[in-house]
């Protein structure tokens, strides 16, 4: 089994810790969004916002076992350019990386298409068949690393433009922030896809999406704070 690594070796482990930040804030915003809908059981988008948060964060502790699985049970690595390629024997532990692998990238996917939904209505059929989609790509492209990354980039565009365009008509600057936190996201999904050309791009994607959902998870806590507020 050859896996590919596209972090630097001095990050080896350190992207487990960024991870887990990225969980403790994901499900704190589903918490939020929880929230808001009981101040507001008429704001039903936020009861599907933390749905789809806790499975972007359900999906991050699939991520940190199959980096687990890579960082300590290494047998021999060989450096290649800019890739490290890491050769396993063949054990038990190879089936747990592989269903943590496609778990992870999964419920990454259907949570950002649960967050486009919410704004784009889609039939029950459509939806089906995006889901398959989404199962299908994600399956068949276990080595072709940036077509996540690509796919989870275009749905955080179509995310984006929505806050964007809703923040330019409220003028709110919880809005702003909302559209500024997705936009933040977005682009570290950029910087991922072009992880093969230097591992430090990485690191830094790894650091921008962290400081996305951290200004993510402020955004939300102030609107909570507005609507009790408002209450």
């Amino acid at each position: 089994m050859i896996e590919l690594i596209y972090s630097p070796k001095w990050f080896y482990g350190h992207d487990i810790i960024i991870d887990i930040i990225s969980i403790l804030v994901l499900f704190l915003i589903a918490y939020f969004s929880i929230q808001y809908y009981r101040i507001n059981k008429k704001k039903k988008n936020y009861f599907c916002l933390a749905i789809s948060f806790f499975l972007i964060g359900l999906s991050f502790l699939f991520k940190i076992l199959t980096n687990f699985t890579i960082y300590y049970r290494i047998v021999e690595t060989k450096q290649i350019g800019f890739v490290t390629l890491t050769y396993h024997t063949i054990r038990s532990t190879d089936t747990l990386f592989f269903f943590g692998f496609l778990l992870y990238r999964i419920l990454t996917l259907v949570g950002l298409y649960l967050l486009y939904c919410i704004y784009q209505k889609q039939s029950k059929s459509i939806m089906f068949v995006i889901f398959y989609f989404i199962l299908v790509l994600t399956y068949f492209s276990q080595s072709a690393y940036y077509i996540f990354h690509l796919t989870s980039f275009i749905f955080l565009v179509l995310i984006t433009h929505h806050y964007v365009t809703n923040s330019m008509k409220t003028k709110h600057y919880t809005a702003k922030l909302l559209a500024l936190s997705f936009g933040i996201i977005t682009g570290s999904q950029l910087i991922f896809v072009f992880v093969r050309i230097n591992p430090l791009l990485y690191v830094i994607a790894e650091s921008i999406q962290l400081i996305g959902y951290i200004t993510l998870l402020i955004t939300f806590i102030m609107v909570l704070r507005y609507g009790k507020k408002k209450k």
